[in-house]
Formats: structure tokens, sequence, C-alpha cells
């Protein structure tokens, strides 16, 4: 929604500059958070005290935002208008991931409702702020804005509750910081990696071309997100019986569901593709103006890059649950290096579709790399069937 009020408002330029911007802040984010929040809601029987992922969080923000500003400064050439833009974003995202934290303490304690009403209350003024920050001002003056109420809500709604309802132990050592960060470093880099391959063809695009083309892109490509966003949820539902089948050795049962699993995605994406030579002219045009509609030829390649990333989200998912985080991390950085090899020449001569090939060659080489490893952990090893009709 951010990028369609900011391409309403603002135009092609300021959109460019916004998915620049935040592709690049996904990397830094991924270690603010550190893939701490599984690790907290996970630790039912109380082994670190809240303080202690208090303390951790903010450790991890101040390395972010100090890893941010080295960048910056020495490591991009960003535009001034960019890099304020990655600097208020960034505030925001360390906000959203100190919320987080405080979020995870109500859900150990089962108060969702505090949770629905926070988010509600986040997602109605974050966006109003930014909205009339961005109709009065510039771009960066309204991500400010944004982070601004998203941290009036924090102060005046999330920690009061969490104060009051939380078992809260302020006491918190290095140690204990360290043991709760160490397990999750792998998929710290996983992270950082993957948000690189979405990273990367936005800045090749936007060196051989312009910020204004990349605002176009951009648009256009937020499609690609939404497929995985909305399967993702429903593919969590199945790890902790992945792994339950896996340590049981029902490797037949694992088999059949990446095939059908895999069935889905395939005919979901021909199904998406079919159905956008019928409405995605009209859905762009709706969405975005008129002046996108002449970008509707990358409508198509990201769909089905929307449905590569779906595959490799569910191939990933499967070796997450069979406790195969190294083989995970060798496929993502085969993907980085896919990306970086292809995407600067298919750029050049498939014009902005080439950011998409390349993006699809990538999720490729990591879809492969992954089904092999895992049908390689499933291979030579004596299966059980679950012996359903007979």
């Amino acid at each position: 929604m951010v990028t369609v009020v900011i391409l309403r408002m603002k135009g092609a330029e300021d959109a460019g500059v916004y998915g620049l911007a935040y592709s690049y802040i996904n990397m830094f984010y991924i270690v603010a958070v550190f893939g701490m929040t599984n690790y907290q809601l996970s630790d039912v029987n109380g082994r670190h005290s809240d303080g202690t992922y208090i303390a951790a969080r903010f450790g991890t923000n101040l390395a972010a935002v100090l890893c941010l500003i080295i960048a910056l400064c020495f490591f991009t050439d960003f535009s001034l208008t960019t890099r304020l833009c990655c600097a208020a974003l960034m505030l925001y995202r360390v906000m959203e991931g100190t919320a987080g934290v405080y979020l995870c303490i109500l859900q150990k304690v089962d108060d969702y409702k505090t949770i629905g009403i926070s988010y509600c209350i986040k997602s109605v003024l974050t966006f109003s702020a930014f909205c009339a920050a961005l109709y009065f001002g510039g771009l960066a003056w309204a991500v400010t804005a944004m982070s601004a109420a998203f941290l009036l809500v924090i102060i005046f709604f999330d920690i009061p509750r969490v104060a009051r309802l939380a078992s809260f132990t302020p006491k918190a050592v290095i140690r204990d910081i360290i043991n709760v960060l160490k397990p999750s470093f792998i998929l710290v880099l996983q992270g950082l990696l993957g948000n690189f391959v979405i990273f990367f063809p936005r800045y090749i695009t936007e060196k051989i071309y312009s910020i204004e083309e990349l605002g176009y892109f951009s648009s256009v490509t937020l499609i690609m997100f939404i497929f995985p966003f909305f399967t993702g949820p429903a593919v969590s539902v199945f790890l902790p019986g992945v792994s339950r089948l896996y340590a049981e050795k029902q490797y037949y049962i694992i088999k059949r569901m990446i095939f059908r699993m895999g069935l889905c995605v395939i005919f979901g994406t021909i199904l998406l593709c079919l159905s956008s030579l019928l409405w995605g002219r009209f859905a762009l045009t709706l969405v975005f103006g008129e002046e996108v509609v002449s970008y509707s030829y990358l409508l198509m390649p990201t769909l089905l890059a929307s449905g590569f990333m779906l595959g490799c989200g569910v191939l990933g998912a499967m070796l997450t649950a069979m406790q195969k985080r190294i083989e995970f991390l060798i496929a993502v950085i085969a993907a980085s290096l896919t990306i970086v090899l292809s995407c600067p020449a298919l750029v050049r001569n498939f014009y902005m579709n080439g950011s998409i090939y390349s993006l699809i060659a990538a999720y490729a080489a990591q879809g492969i790399i992954m089904l092999g490893y895992i049908f390689c952990h499933l291979k030579n090893k004596p299966a059980i069937t679950d012996n359903v009709g007979g």
C-alpha cells in the first residue's frame, strides 16, 4: 500500500527510491531481529529472562544500525535522497523489531487480544502519519513520521501492558545474550543472502536505467511477494509434522508431501499466469494508474518468479524441518552467486525483464540444490509407509 500511495502521490521516481531503499534495508533488518522471535516463543520453560531477550534485541538493533551507517558511508553509491530514505526506513524497522520482542512476551502469556489491538493501532496510525507527511513533505520525512507514530504506540500501549502482564525480569548478562543469539547465526546468514537476492536486481536496474524506471519496476513486481506471503503461513503448519516424520523415518510420506505441495505450486502459478492474461492490465491500471500499463510486460515473468520463490520457500521449510540448515545455506549461496553473475548481462539484453529472468534463474538453482539435498537425505534409507488403504 505504501508503494501505491507513493506512486500515486509523488510519482515513479520516489517509488523507485522507496523500493530500492526498502530492499536494501531488509538485509540489515535480518541482522536486527537475528532470528530471535522463534527462539523466544519456544522458550516455554523460561530458560532466559524477558530482560535478556530485550537486551539482545537492543544489541542486535545497534549492530544493524552501525553496519548500515558504515555501508552507506563507504560501500554504496546511492543518492542523498536514497540514503536519507534508507536511514528513515532503518529507524522504522528498528521500532518494528523492538515491538516484536514485547509482543512475543505477550504471546507467551496468551494475551492475543492486546496483540491484535496493537497491530490494528499501529497499522492505522503509521499509515495515516505516512500519508499526511508525504502529502506535505518529502519521502524521508514521511517514513520518519511513520516511525514516530510507531514509537508512540510502543511507549503508550505496548510497554505498559508488557510491564503489567508479563513476568518481567530485567537481569541480563553477556553470556545469556550470546546463548540466545548463537543458535540463530546460520538462519541470519540465510536471511541476509536471501534478501540480497531480492535487492541486487533492483540495484542493477537503477544503475543501468534510472530510478524512475525502477519505480515502475518495483510497483509491478510487488505482485511477486503476494503469492508467497499468503501461502507461507499455510506451509509452516506442516513443519512440526515433517520434523516428526523425519525423526520416525517416515520418508515415503515426506516425499509424498513434497510432491503434492509441488503440484499445488505449479498449478497455482499456471492459474495465476492465465488469469493475468484476462485481468492483468485492468488490475495494474486500477491500482497504479494508466502510466504503469506500458510496463505490463513485466507481469507474466513476475508471476513465474513468484511461483519459483514459493517453491523455494516450501523446499527451504522442508530442509529446516529436517534440521539441515547448512544445506539450506549452501542453496542460498548458490542463488546469490547466480544473481550476481547473471543479472547485469540479462538486464542489458532483456531490459527490465532481465532482472526477473535473473531472479528465476537464481531461485531455480536454489530449488534444484535443495531438492537434491532433500532426496539425498531420504534416499537409501528404510522407508516406512503409512499403509493407508492396505
